[in-house]
């Protein structure tokens, strides 16, 4: 594991009026207190702050951070909530170009930044995690954080660093490897239908077009579509899905 970065203060760059106007209505201030690298590419960011206080949240929820000029955000998964010091923590990717890699990298702590939520994006509260199989990839180990649902399946570009994110978080994974094509899809779809039973609740979050395919096999393979919840985080050509 990576050390914390050393300490700085960031100061926020002056914004519109337009964009400081929705900021102050409907953002929060929070203050970046650790990024830890827990593998390549994957930071754990924790962020404090008096007006995080309060604040109700369940594990699902999405907390939306302003990370430039006018409305440019992007979409994290609180891995937990201390409601009481308004304190929360968050996994960060940095496997790729974009605001969100380049503030996974580069946060540090003293970082000022205005966040928006927590707000319902998966709505788990009726589903048993000691029961559920969560199918995804890298940008569901936050979500895996904070269900722990009994199994989780992931495909990962890296899986030497998804599993090492995993077990600093203490959340068992299996990892399949992309393969070109998606060609790892079928592999992927078979492992999940062979830790599925009758009392199973199916989540599936992740990459749209994943989430697409294995949702058609699933209902072609008599799988309940009562039983299965959907989140796609992101889709291919597109940029800060919310």
């Amino acid at each position: 594991m990576s050390p914390t970065l050393a300490s700085r203060r960031t100061p926020r760059r002056p914004d519109s009026w337009a964009g400081e106007w929705l900021t102050r209505l409907f953002f929060h201030d929070a203050e970046v207190q650790a990024n830890e690298a827990l593998a390549p590419g994957l930071h754990r960011i924790t962020l404090q702050g008096p007006q995080l206080r309060g604040l109700l949240w369940s594990p699902g929820d999405k907390l939306q951070l302003k990370l430039g000029r006018g409305m440019q955000t992007r979409t994290y998964t609180p891995m937990f909530w201390d409601s009481h010091s308004g304190r929360t923590a968050v996994l960060a990717h940095a496997l790729a170009d974009g605001p969100g890699s380049d503030w996974a990298r580069h946060a540090a702590p003293g970082d000022v930044l205005s966040v928006f939520g927590p707000r319902n994006s998966l709505a788990l509260g009726e589903l048993p995690a000691t029961h559920s199989l969560l199918v995804g990839d890298e940008t569901t180990l936050g979500l895996a954080a904070a269900w722990r649902p009994a199994q989780v399946l992931l495909e990962a570009s890296i899986p030497t660093a998804v599993h090492m994110a995993a077990q600093a978080l203490a959340q068992p994974v299996q990892v399949v490897a992309r393969a070109p094509a998606d060609a790892h899809w079928a592999d992927l779809a078979a492992l999940a239908r062979s830790q599925f039973t009758p009392d199973t609740w199916l989540v599936l979050a992740g990459r749209a077009a994943t989430v697409q395919h294995l949702l058609r096999d699933f209902k072609a393979h008599g799988m309940p579509a009562r039983r299965i919840r959907t989140r796609a985080y992101w889709a291919d050509g597109k940029i800060g899905m919310d």
